[in-house]
């Protein structure tokens, strides 16, 4: 490999870092935005579900709702912190 390929593929990954963390800033703040309001909405739930008592025909549903949101939270936890580990140096 000469010195001018050298050189060439250092400025290539140079250019793909800085397009990365671009993208991961740009994904990140509103990743976190989505997290927040999820939370919120599934805290808010959960308050609802312990202080209104609970139909028992209707209950069942209310934790597989539950459960689906805490889910979903989780799945938007581990992509936001990939995302995080893609925009470290």
């Amino acid at each position: 490999m000469s010195e001018c390929d050298k050189d060439l593929l250092k400025d290539t990954v140079k250019e793909e870092r800085r397009r990365v963390k671009d993208i991961v800033r740009r994904l990140g703040s509103r990743l976190s935005g989505l997290t927040l309001v999820c939370g919120l909405i599934v805290f808010a739930f959960a308050i609802y579900i312990i202080l209104v008592p609970q139909d028992p025909v209707l209950s069942p549903r209310l934790y597989i709702i539950f459960l689906a949101g805490l889910g979903f939270i989780g799945v938007l936890n581990i992509l936001c912190g990939l995302l995080l580990l893609l925009g470290e140096d």
